[in-house]
């Protein structure tokens, strides 16, 4: 069963990841598994339970061809 995701009330990290995550028409467990991190340790990330090192952001940057440092700048609600 798929669950809708509310960008709206997440962190600007997490939204960053959704956002990329729709435009790709990929999910979380994808992301996860390409990542390398737990889905759990993953949905921790975007919804603002966990800060991630910089090596888990370099992680997640390249499977969504994304810049580790655009993820960086999101982390602390800056935009790129």
């Amino acid at each position: 069963m798929s669950r809708t995701t509310n960008l709206t009330n997440k962190p600007p990290l997490g939204t960053m990841i959704g956002k990329r995550l729709k435009e790709i028409n990929q999910q979380q467990k994808w992301l996860a598994q390409e990542a390398r991190i737990s889905k759990t340790y993953l949905c921790a990330i975007m919804n603002g339970r966990a800060i991630p090192t910089l090596a888990a952001l370099k992680q997640i940057a390249k499977p969504l061809g994304l810049d580790p440092f655009d993820l960086v700048a999101a982390l602390f609600g800056k935009e790129s």
